[in-house]
């Protein structure tokens, strides 16, 4: 995740989030047609990306996302990752795992960043991991990271969402990201909320959202 400059501070912390399903046969496990995030080199995503700045609109422009032949090797884990090049997206630079099970996927920023969980499914609503960034020790930032069951539709996918809520240690959410995800899909779509520097604490404006528009997969 690259456009939370939170994410890339916070230190420890499990991403979870939910799959969706477009068929009543569900996921078969690691790679493949109903992967939780195909990863097939040359897979291309094709997405319609928004920015804000504070309230005011600040511009949207077409992105693409191909998922390519290079890989990264976690040394602790012996897990393959495949990279992604979305040079103008969330995605850039970034390194992508199916777990075996099909249950989860798992991102690294880069080979000089720790991989972590980007999404997980669950069987019920709640709170699925969390996370502190300790950079600042007079004041640590907390992330929650929350899991909803119940599938919704997301421009024509019907999609589980994930949430991770950012707040520092008086209470006050700095962030929250949303998560869209269908399995043989991908990412459908990601919406980045941030506080309102002019409004105030806790009063949220769109940041950043990043929608798919087309897909070509093998």
């Amino acid at each position: 995740m690259k456009r939370s400059l939170t994410f890339i501070l916070i230190a420890v912390v499990s991403v979870l989030a939910v799959a969706c399903h477009k068929n009543s046969s569900g996921p078969s496990a690691g790679y493949g047609p109903n992967s939780l995030f195909p990863l097939t080199a040359g897979d291309t995503w094709y997405y319609t990306d928004s920015s804000f700045n504070d309230t005011a609109f600040a511009g949207a422009y077409k992105d693409t996302m191909v998922a390519t032949k290079n890989t990264y090797q976690d040394p602790s884990t012996g897990t393959i990752f495949l990279g992604v090049n979305n040079p103008n997206g969330w995605f850039v630079g970034s390194y992508i795992a199916v777990d075996p099970a099909n249950t989860a996927v798992y991102e690294v920023d880069s080979p000089a960043f720790s991989p972590y969980t980007f999404f997980q499914t669950v069987s019920q609503d709640g709170q699925v991991g969390t996370g502190s960034d300790y950079s600042n020790p007079t004041c640590v930032v907390t992330s929650v990271q929350y899991g909803y069951a119940n599938p919704v539709s997301v421009y024509g996918y019907q999609c589980y969402r994930n949430a991770e809520v950012i707040t520092d240690c008086h209470s006050i959410t700095l962030e929250e990201v949303d998560t869209y995800l269908s399995p043989g899909v991908g990412v459908v779509r990601i919406v980045d909320y941030k506080t309102d520097t002019v409004g105030g604490a806790n009063i949220f404006y769109e940041d950043y959202s990043q929608t798919l528009t087309g897909k070509s997969l093998h």
